[in-house]
């Protein structure tokens, strides 16, 4: 058994979309980044990472390369499950919390396990999203980005 923790931070930025778990949400301002800035598969990926003892995103897939430039998480989310599934490794669950004074994310939390699920070849009972605010307090209280924490739990495949 492996567990991993990741955690991610992107400020609001005008003119870009508002990405989460693979899922458009209307809302005024996006996520600034390299890519399309979806901060929760950002630390979902961290977490599946970090639970293989493989590093982190920005180890694999730098923002300092052109291939990733605007390119949608949901595709290096995927790569990310080759590189575990390389090394005989299963995703039994993965437990995330968004922080964000806004928007509400609740409407869209199906919908984001259901992709999230889709991608890792998982059932959407494997994929826990929660959402809290930060009730006004700091940076992402005024309003200023979103955070996440996700947690994943790996099993080994392989007989020992």
């Amino acid at each position: 058994m492996r567990i991993g923790l990741g955690v991610d931070f992107h400020k609001f930025a005008l003119g870009r979309r508002l990405i989460l778990g693979g899922v458009e949400i209307p809302h005024e301002r996006g996520l600034d980044g390299h890519s399309d800035a979806d901060v929760l598969l950002h630390a979902i990926c961290d977490a599946l990472l970090g639970a293989a003892a493989l590093g982190d995103i920005g180890q694999h897939f730098p923002d300092s390369d052109a291939r990733y430039r605007d390119i949608s998480s949901v595709v290096l989310l995927i790569e990310v499950h080759k590189k575990i599934a390389e090394m005989g490794l299963a995703i039994e669950n993965i437990d995330a919390t968004v922080i964000a004074q806004e928007p509400k994310i609740a409407p869209y939390v199906p919908a984001m396990r259901a992709t999230i699920a889709q991608a890792l070849g998982l059932s959407p009972s494997q994929i826990s999203i929660k959402a809290t605010t930060p009730e006004g307090l700091g940076a992402l209280g005024r309003g200023e980005g979103i955070a996440v924490w996700a947690i994943a739990l790996l099993t080994s495949r392989r007989s020992a």
